[in-house]
C-alpha cells in the first residue's frame, strides 16, 4: 500500500514544486517515476513499471485494474528514491499521459489592439489574453454544454508576436498589436474521470494530462521543427517550437498498415511477417520477391505521406514548413519511415524550401533530464523521460505563462 499524499489546492502557479510524480500509460503497461525538479531540470530518483491491459482507443478505461498496476509501479518507484534522496520521497502532485489516439487538438489564435501602446506589457495582460483564448476555444468546442463527452485537458503556448514580430516573451515591451497562439488538446470525459479516480485513490493531485505526442515534443530543443510520431494505427505530425506544439495534423494510418500493405501481395501468414521483414532488410529474399515487396512498400509509403500532407493542407497549416524533422516509430516495426521523409517525393508534398533533414528522437528522452537510477535508458523509456522533460520546463523559473495556462485549463468531473 502506498503512503497517502494529501492533495493541495490545485494551482500550478502557486505551488512551489520540488518533487513531482510522472505516470505514462502505454500499450500493455504503466510506468511511474519520481522526479526532483530544480532550475528547469529533472532528476529521476525512482522508476518502475507494471503491466496493464486495454490502454488504447479500442477499449474503455478500467480504473480498478489500472489503479492496481499504477499503485504497484508507483510504490516501487517511491521505494527506490530512498537510495538517491536519502529518504523516501512521496510527492503530492502527478502529471499523466494519455494516448494520442483518444485525443484531438485545436489551435486557437487570439489578438488584441492595446489601448495604450506606449505602456509596457505586463504579465497580467498576457495571462488575460491567454485565458480569453481558452474561453474562445471552450465556446467553439461547446465543451461546457451539459452532457459533453470531452473536455480540454492540456495546452501549449506556442507562439507570441508583437506588432507582427515574433517574441519569446513580450513582457516589459511596448507595442500596439499583441497576438497569441495556443494549441489545446481534448480527451473523452470517461478517460479524464478514470485518471482522476486513479489519482484520488493514490492520494495524488493531477496537475495536467498530456497526450503522448505533446510529451515527445517537449524533448525537442530546436527553435522550430516538425515531429512525426507513427503509432501502430495512427500518425501525428506536430509543428514544434522549443518543445511546445503549435499545431498538429493526424491521419488514421500507422506502421501496422504500412507493413501489411507492403506484404499484401505475398499471401504470407501473419505469424511469418516478422521473419519476412528481417530477411527483406538483410537482403536475403529472392530477387523477384524483394522487387515486388519493395514496390508495394514504396507505394504504401507514398500513400501515407500524401495523406499526411493532405491533412496538413486541409487544416491550413502549410504556410511554413521547417526542413528539420524528428521521426519516431513507436512500435519500431517500420524503420523505412525516416528515409521516406527525406525523399524528393515528400519534399514536393509540402513547401519545405529544401530537402528535409530527418533525425530520430533522442533515445535518452529529452534534455535536462538526469537519470539517477541508470534504469531509464533507451527507447523503452523515451515517453517517460520526455514527460519528465515537460514537467521540468513547466516549473522552470520564468515560465509563468505556461503555468498560468495549466492553471487556467480545468476539466469537468464527469461522475
Amino acid at each position: 500500500m502506498v503512503t497517502l499524499r494529501w492533495p493541495r489546492p490545485r494551482s500550478a502557479e502557486r505551488v512551489s514544486m520540488s518533487h513531482h510524480t510522472v505516470v505514462t500509460w502505454e500499450k500493455g503497461l504503466v510506468r511511474a517515476a519520481v522526479a526532483r525538479l530544480s532550475e528547469g531540470s529533472a532528476e529521476l530518483l525512482g522508476i518502475a513499471s507494471a503491466p496493464v491491459q486495454g490502454v488504447g482507443p479500442a477499449n474503455r478505461p478500467d480504473p480498478d485494474r489500472w489503479f492496481a498496476g499504477c499503485e504497484r509501479a508507483l510504490t516501487q518507484a517511491e521505494d527506490m528514491t530512498q537510495r538517491w534522496a536519502g529518504r523516501k520521497v512521496v510527492p503530492d502532485h502527478v502529471t499523466m499521459t494519455i494516448p494520442t489516439t483518444v485525443t484531438r487538438g485545436l489551435t486557437v489564435t487570439d489578438e488584441v489592439q492595446r489601448p495604450n501602446p506606449r505602456k509596457p506589457i505586463t504579465q497580467d495582460e498576457l495571462v488575460a489574453l491567454l485565458r480569453r483564448g481558452y474561453r474562445k476555444a471552450q465556446d467553439r468546442l461547446d465543451v461546457r454544454a451539459r452532457g459533453s463527452k470531452e473536455d480540454i485537458v492540456c495546452g501549449a503556448l506556442a507562439f507570441l508576436s508583437l506588432d507582427g514580430r515574433p517574441v519569446t516573451s513580450p513582457e516589459g515591451l511596448v507595442g500596439e498589436h499583441l497576438r497569441i497562439s495556443q494549441f489545446l488538446c481534448l480527451a473523452p470525459t470517461e478517460w479524464i474521470r478514470s485518471l482522476e479516480v486513479i489519482a484520488e485513490r493514490l492520494g495524488l493531485e493531477i496537475v495536467t494530462i498530456v497526450p503522448h505526442h505533446m510529451a515527445y515534443a517537449a524533448a525537442i530543443a530546436d527553435t522550430v521543427a516538425l515531429l512525426v510520431v507513427v503509432d501502430d494505427r495512427m500518425t501525428v505530425m506536430d509543428l514544434v517550437r522549443q518543445g511546445r506544439v503549435e499545431w498538429a495534423a493526424a491521419v488514421p494510418q500507422g506502421s501496422e498498415e504500412l507493413i501489411h500493405e507492403a506484404v499484401a501481395q505475398l499471401s504470407i501468414p501473419e505469424r511469418q511477417i516478422e521473419a519476412l521483414l528481417r530477411a527483406y532488410r538483410a537482403g536475403e529474399l529472392r530477387e523477384d520477391i524483394e522487387s515486388l515487396m519493395s514496390k508495394c512498400y514504396w507505394a504504401a509509403l507514398r500513400r501515407w505521406m500524401s495523406a499526411l500532407a493532405d491533412q496538413v493542407r486541409r487544416n491550413g497549416h502549410e504556410s511554413f514548413m521547417p526542413y528539420q524533422i524528428y521521426a519516431y516509430d513507436v512500435a519500431g516495426i517500420a524503420p523505412e519511415i525516416a528515409p521516406a521523409l527525406e525523399t524528393p517525393y515528400w519534399e514536393q508534398r509540402l513547401p519545405f524550401g529544401r530537402c528535409p533533414k530527418v533525425d530520430r528522437l533522442d533515445a535518452n528522452g529529452g534534455r535536462n533530464v538526469l537519470d539517477c537510477t541508470a534504469q531509464a535508458g533507451g527507447e523503452a523509456h523515451l515517453l517517460l523521460r520526455s514527460l519528465a522533460c515537460y514537467v521540468a520546463r513547466l516549473y522552470a523559473p520564468g515560465n509563468e505563462l505556461d503555468r498560468a495556462l495549466v492553471d487556467t485549463i480545468h476539466w469537468r468531473h464527469s461522475s
